[in-house]
């Protein structure tokens, strides 16, 4: 019959706007903007098949990461539609390597043993207040970002207050976005710049993979090496403030004395 489909794996646009988690209206829009192939004509129905659902949550995907429609729209124009889905999935995969570490959800009773250090409940508020945990439900928590709370909580079982620690951790992650913004530029310009004057190549696609995917290692090794070098200079300068607290300088003293005690005559 007519406007009937053929098989289980084809279904009219609702269906397939249902499938996909968007609307109707969401699915038509990328029909005319030429993001997704049109379906199979039977009478006046179109039907739609794996093809198109897995070209959507393609485009959810890279929506979800940041890539507006109309970028969308040049990746999959620059492409031959032979080859457009590879070249999406490779676009959306060169990011993967910069995914943020993965939620870990438990009941708040459980966080100082996941945490491995005693916790409170107000710091535990102040965890909430600073987005790095959400509570899911009566006495459950999901901790968005555990390496932080982690060390959140054994900074505070050191004996530093819970305000304190959400300060600093609220200017950690201001300070190093500012740094990752200073190499996600270093990547635009040397590499990304590059990749869009060539006209976008497929097979380029995979050498951007691979540079991301060095560039993680690198930009965390070059972190840690400064902020060893900085912490150093910081705490040298604290050793010299403590000196000065615990023995004030006295006004009548003559300056050069303490150079000739800590610099032993060559003639002794």
């Amino acid at each position: 019959m007519s406007g009937t489909p053929t098989g289980g794996d084809e279904f009219p646009i609702d269906t397939l706007a249902a499938r996909a988690g968007m609307t109707v209206r969401n699915v038509r829009a990328h029909l005319s903007r030429g993001l997704l192939q049109p379906g199979e004509m039977r009478g006046r129905t179109a039907w739609y098949g794996p093809v198109h659902l897995a070209r959507l949550e393609l485009i959810a995907g890279l929506q979800r990461r940041g890539f507006s429609l109309a970028a969308i729209g040049v990746l999959i124009n620059q492409t031959p539609s032979s080859s457009a889905e590879e070249a999406l999935r490779l676009y959306r995969g060169m990011l993967a390597p910069w995914q943020p570490e993965e939620a870990v959800e438990l009941a708040e009773e459980d966080l100082a043993e996941w945490a491995g250090a005693r916790t409170s409940p107000e710091f535990v508020e102040r965890l909430a207040a600073s987005g790095l945990i959400e509570r899911t439900g009566p006495g459950r928590l999901r901790v968005l970002n555990p390496s932080m709370v982690r060390s959140g909580a054994h900074a505070v079982a050191l004996g530093l207050a819970p305000e304190a620690v959400q300060q600093v951790g609220e200017e950690l992650l201001t300070r190093t976005r500012e740094i990752a913004e200073i190499f996600v530029e270093l990547f635009r310009e040397q590499v990304w710049a590059a990749h869009v004057a060539a006209g976008l190549p497929r097979h380029g696609v995979a050498d951007l993979r691979t540079a991301v995917e060095a560039l993680q290692p690198v930009a965390t090794q070059s972190l840690l090496g400064a902020f060893r070098q900085t912490m150093q200079q910081a705490m040298d300068d604290f050793i010299r403030r403590l000196s000065v607290d615990l023995a004030p300088a006295d006004p009548r003293a003559d300056p050069e004395a303490d150079s000739e005690t800590a610099e032993p005559s060559a003639d002794r």
